[in-house]
């Protein structure tokens, strides 16, 4: 809780001092804050005997920045976010699994809490303004650095709640972002944002050191919605 209160404070500072600042290299610059509620959090094993069995749902949240085109139907979109990442496995096999020598052959069942410092790289592509709406494409990338892990399991005849495994966790999380939407102009310098995202993950989520399960992606689907300044 301290991370993320911490993380928020210096997101609103660095937003106050950039907002003074409008250009970056003589192109012009937007900045907003966003809320996405996450519809889906997905991950995708690769191995055979794993399955996922449940999708979280959560919020993530954070600024967006954009540096414009300039003939202002662009831009290059980045920004600092928390972001969320909650589902749930089971693994059919006393080969792979974090506690797979604890189960004594039963399934074992586990669900992982994620939470990540992100940073979006992408570029977006919008309309010309008609009625003060505009619709926008994007397509680029994401960093996140992990900043917590918790997990909830049950393994044979062992089960247990909230456990820290941030040492079984990978750090970093990388993967291709994606969306489609739209703006609405509110004011001179206000427009309302929204639209869908996409966030397909290549990185191995679960650390294969200790689960020996092959790759875990995550997938993320989530509504954007915001407002930029």
């Amino acid at each position: 809780m301290k991370k993320v209160f911490l993380l928020s404070l210096v997101s609103v500072l660095l937003c106050s001092a950039l907002h003074a600042q409008r250009e970056f290299y003589g192109r012009s610059v937007r900045f907003g804050f966003k809320v996405d509620p996450v519809l889906a959090n997905a991950f995708r094993p690769a191995e055979n005997g794993i399955e996922r069995t449940s999708s979280g749902f959560g919020v993530n949240y954070g600024l967006m920045a954009d540096v414009m085109f300039s003939d202002g139907r662009g831009a290059f979109a980045t920004g600092l976010e928390i972001a969320h990442g909650a589902s749930e496995l089971a693994y059919n096999t006393s080969t792979r699994g974090l506690y797979r020598d604890k189960a004594e052959g039963g399934e074992q069942a586990y669900k992982l809490k994620l939470q990540y410092l992100q940073i979006p790289l992408s570029v977006k592509l919008k309309t010309n303004q008609q009625n003060g709406f505009r619709f926008w494409g994007q397509f680029g990338t994401y960093m996140g650095a992990l900043l917590k892990s918790r997990m909830d399991y049950s393994a044979g005849p062992l089960a247990e709640q909230n456990v820290n495994v941030m040492k079984h966790t990978n750090k970093v999380n990388l993967g291709l972002l994606i969306g489609a939407g739209g703006e609405y102009q509110l004011a001179e310098k206000t427009d309302l944002f929204f639209g869908l995202g996409l966030e397909n993950g290549f990185t191995d989520i679960t650390s294969n050191n200790s689960w020996k399960d092959g790759k875990v992606g995550l997938n993320r689907w989530a509504i954007r919605l915001g407002m930029f300044f």
